[in-house]
């Protein structure tokens, strides 16, 4: 691999809208649950009458955690006019990363998505053809 060639072993990391473009969004398809920060929850600016029902998550850090809730957010993947907007239900956490999201197999499953590492790219198929969101730089 040239010193210019992107590392093929790194996550696939993307941007996405949901209220406002999300930066540092990781697409894990070992995950299953799609989680957003709390630092994120903060920065789309929501309030906590914004979150739903409580409940746990286990396994996400070799440990049992209480979440904070649940959060409903309209999430846009994709530039128009190949796009797909979910209503997707998030986790909202209170833990430290360097992520603000990450997308599971719950949404990935929904969108229909293939996972490419290699290319550093979802795609996922549109009424207007197939969606593409590329790896960020």
């Amino acid at each position: 691999m040239s010193p210019r060639s992107p590392n093929y072993d790194d996550a696939l990391v993307i941007s996405v809208c949901a209220n406002a473009l999300m930066k540092r969004l990781m697409v894990d398809t070992g995950s299953s649950t799609d989680i957003l920060y709390m630092d994120a929850f903060q920065k789309l600016g929501l309030i906590v009458s914004d979150l739903l029902s409580r409940s746990s998550l286990t396994r996400f850090t070799g440990d049992s955690i209480t979440l904070l809730r649940t959060t409903i957010l309209p999430t846009t993947l994709g530039q128009e006019p190949e796009s797909k907007i979910l209503m997707v239900t998030f986790m909202v956490v209170g833990l430290s990363t360097v992520y603000n999201i990450i997308l599971g197999r719950p949404t990935l499953n929904r969108l229909r998505a293939v996972v490419s590492t290699y290319h550093r790219t979802l795609k996922f198929p549109t009424k207007a053809g197939v969606g593409e969101v590329k790896s960020d730089p």
